[in-house]
């Protein structure tokens, strides 16, 4: 009796039919395992055995390859048989076994591997009902199929020993009711009582079994991780607005738990499809949390605060502080970032000839700011609040053009130098402001 490789894998139920049918044939196989979930059938060495890539698969002593089970099977037994009583040479009683064959290739096993296959392969979470609803309607059609003994008349045959691998490995997931399927569940027991049976085919659907409910958790915990998506930024931080929400997260130090994308102003980002779908006013900064969508700079804020500041020295938490801090980012959106916006807008528009005849506003804000810093270290109250990022950012672009005058604004002129002293000031607001100002004195000096 000739030397016979088999590549296969344990988990297969393909694969554990040529097994199952060796052992009904007496045939020692030399087995080479395949490990399918490390893409071992995808190596050059295989596929180049089997273009089709897939387990099982014999090498006889005398070089012939065979894949796909029910041709394997066919061939073992047509050669190596003693007898012709798992393939008869009966034309109708082969037929018949054929049609049990194809039946396992595109209904048992096919809807079997339909299911798995998107659990083990590509981490899905969940299986469509219908899939489920088709394992049942397989048990459905073999039961009613089982007339006699076996699937074919009342000996065992090529049919029972691959439809078993197949039902084995669903009845592992799924159990058979007997009560549905009575002779079903009847021939499930009478297979099993093989000798060769819990070894090579019971032990492998178990194991098949517990590989899919460990990886259906695993994808799932996947999931659940995923599904706490960091919040995402859009930004430019060329952007005054931009740059107190990044003074912020770094103030926070949550740079870890927010995702940046960065939308170029410049480069008119801001005004592409996908990005007017997210923000109609195509402005930045923007910031998603889930379905949370927020477009104003000083709302950004006042979440992170609320998010991630509880019981730090940015809680907003006191009504009292929140509504002095919801003020001053009140004065800086209608007063001091309209007015350095406006101006800033002439400038990129290259409608001024003479900034300096354009400045009132702008310092009449800065005005404003001076009286609001007589009154406390910081412009909200005596300690740091996110209404300084906001004011900060905006001043500092202002400054691009306005100087700060120690004279007429010393106490603007402080609380700026405190500002800039600050250990993120440089990374969140300096960088973004270089750019801007060099795009400022490119047209200034054109």
């Amino acid at each position: 009796m000739g030397k016979v490789v088999l590549y296969t894998a344990k988990l297969s139920p393909p694969g554990r039919s040529v097994e199952l049918t060796a052992k009904a044939l007496g045939l020692e196989l030399e087995i080479n395992p395949v490990n399918l979930l490390a893409g071992d059938h995808l190596k050059p060495e295989f596929v180049k055995m089997n273009p089709q890539h897939t387990i099982p698969l014999i090498i006889d002593e005398d070089g012939t390859v065979v894949y796909d089970s029910h041709a394997i099977n066919i061939y073992l037994a047509t050669k190596y048989g003693k007898d012709d009583s798992l393939y008869p040479n009966d034309i109708a009683t082969r037929a018949k076994i054929n049609a049990a064959l194809h039946f396992d290739s595109g209904v048992l096993f096919a809807r079997l591997r339909f299911y798995l296959e998107p659990i083990l392969y590509y981490g899905s979470v969940e299986t469509p009902q219908d899939r489920i609803d088709y394992l049942y309607k397989a048990y459905e059609l073999l039961n009613d199929t089982l007339v006699n003994d076996y699937i074919v008349g009342n000996k065992l045959t090529l049919a029972d020993l691959s439809c078993i691998a197949s039902i084995a490995s669903v009845h592992a997931i799924f159990p058979i009711d007997k009560s549905k399927y009575p002779k079903l569940a009847a021939w499930v027991e009478r297979v099993s009582t093989l000798p060769y049976y819990k070894k090579t085919n019971q032990e492998g659907a178990e194991e098949l079994a517990s590989l899919y409910r460990a990886k259906l958790e695993e994808n799932r915990q996947k999931a659940k991780k995923l599904a706490i998506m960091n919040p995402v930024l859009y930004y430019d931080d060329a952007s005054p607005p931009v740059r107190s929400v990044l003074l912020t997260i770094s103030a926070l130090d949550i740079n870890d738990k927010i995702d940046m994308k960065w939308i170029n102003l410049f480069g008119a980002d801001h005004l592409k499809p996908d990005f007017v779908n997210i923000n109609p006013l195509h402005t930045v900064p923007v910031l998603t949390d889930e379905e949370l969508i927020l477009t104003d700079s000083h709302a950004i804020l006042t979440y992170l605060c609320d998010v991630y500041g509880q019981g730090t020295n940015f809680s907003l938490g006191d009504p009292k502080q929140r509504a002095i801090v919801l003020n001053r980012l009140c004065f800086n959106n209608s007063v001091l970032f309209q007015r350095d916006a406006e101006l800033m807008r002439k400038i990129f528009r290259k409608q001024l000839r003479d900034i300096s005849t354009h400045l009132k506003p702008v310092e009449e804000a800065i005005d404003y700011l001076e009286i609001y810093l007589k009154t406390s270290k910081f412009v909200a109250c005596d300690k740091l609040t996110v209404a300084d990022f906001s004011i900060v950012a905006t001043l500092s672009t202002a400054e691009s053009v306005c100087p700060i005058s120690s004279s007429r604004w010393p106490k603007v002129k402080a609380w700026y130098e405190e500002m800039q002293k600050l250990p993120y000031y440089n990374d969140a607001n300096q960088v973004g402001l270089t750019k801007l100002r060099a795009k400022l004195n490119s047209i200034l000096n054109a």
